[in-house]
């Protein structure tokens, strides 16, 4: 994994910016952050996207006022439990037109992250294992993808 100070500059970015809205793809939470924009995509709709994309493979929770309002594995539940993976759009979209902020960021020595957000919510991405891509920043102007996974930096170590 990325050293701590290396993964506090790249999400040092997301400070002020506005969390407005997430979504799944095929397991992966998409969280779109910062400012509006429009394009056209590959089907010629009009899409939104933000500045920035958060992708997210691992574990992730939404928690206020040490309560938990929704997480990954909420996703998984069956329907009867009113569940689904539009949860979380949902749940964002109650914030509109003021919606989230990010107020700040905290990283533990391992890498878990918090985003604590605006009105006392906090968001969590959690390492869950040793071996896989936990998530991945995307700067939608630039086009980089700044990807924190386990041993991503060990060979370069090694190469010291």
């Amino acid at each position: 994994m990325h050293k701590i100070p290396v993964i506090q500059q790249k999400l040092a970015t997301l400070l002020g910016q506005m969390l407005w809205d997430g979504f799944d793809v095929a397991g992966i939470l998409c969280l779109r952050i910062g400012e509006k924009r429009l394009t056209i995509n590959r089907k010629q709709q009009e899409v939104e996207f933000g500045r920035y994309s958060l992708h997210i493979g691992g574990v992730w929770r939404f928690w206020h006022h040490q309560r938990l309002v929704i997480a990954n594995g909420d996703w998984a539940q069956p329907d009867p439990t009113g569940v689904e993976p539009s949860a979380l759009h949902s749940f964002l979209a109650t914030f509109w037109p003021q919606s989230l902020f990010i107020r700040s960021i905290q990283i533990n020595p391992i890498g878990d992250v918090q985003l604590h957000l605006s009105q006392g919510y906090c968001f969590e991405l959690l390492i869950s294992s040793t071996n896989n891509e936990y998530w991945r920043l995307i700067n939608n102007d630039t086009g980089e993808h700044f990807i924190v996974e386990a041993h991503d930096d060990e060979a370069a170590e090694d190469l010291d």
